[in-house]
């Protein structure tokens, strides 16, 4: 499941479900830039390694030497892909058989055959990251796009205005927000 769903964005923010269905294609940026901000991926113990075949026609991703349905992978798992040529990144499952992993119909994969050595892990998003992700997507839908780069106050006339917004982080988030991600982040060591 991604890291918050529709009814989540609802419930976590002040989108309405018909905003909150538009802004749902948000979803995979934030996921993302939760896992910059933190430097953690939140992969789990489940994970295979080995070499991976690519297939966008049919959704799927084979390891012929492993069986996902014993290494406990579950339908609506989201999984990550890394050391890929053409295919890393957040995948959610809409289902497993052996040595084959069926991602949902709104995603799609680059047809690969991978000589490389490449990671599938099960990720688990913590509960508290949900209403982070919603109010980062409520953010990015409803205030940025009323924001002007660089302008913290504006007049006209007998009219003013002023932004106070706070401090901001490197996305341009409000801290309010992004500073319940710091009990996830991890070491980078550079």
């Amino acid at each position: 499941m991604a890291i918050v769903t529709d009814n989540e964005l609802t419930l976590y923010s002040g989108l309405s479900a018909s905003a909150a269905t538009i802004a749902s294609n948000l979803v995979p940026i934030i996921q993302d830039r939760i896992c910059l901000l933190t430097n953690n991926y939140f992969q789990t113990d489940l994970y295979v390694q080995g070499n991976v075949v690519f297939n966008a026609s049919a959704h799927t991703i084979v390891m012929s030497d492993a069986d996902f349905n014993s290494e406990n992978f579950l339908a609506s798992d989201d999984i990550l892909v890394y050391n890929s040529y053409r295919n890393d990144g957040f995948f959610t499952l809409s289902s497993v058989s052996g040595s084959t992993l069926t991602i949902i119909s709104s995603q799609s994969v680059v047809d690969e055959l991978s000589g490389a050595s490449i990671l599938i892990s099960v990720v688990k998003w913590p509960k508290p990251i949900k209403q982070i992700a919603a109010l980062m997507v409520e953010y990015d839908y409803s205030v940025r796009p009323k924001q002007s780069a660089n302008i913290k106050s504006r007049s006209l006339g007998p009219w003013s205005e002023s932004y106070t917004s706070g401090s901001e982080d490197q996305y341009g988030y409000p801290t309010r927000i992004t500073d319940g991600l710091i009990p996830y982040r991890m070491a980078r060591i550079v």
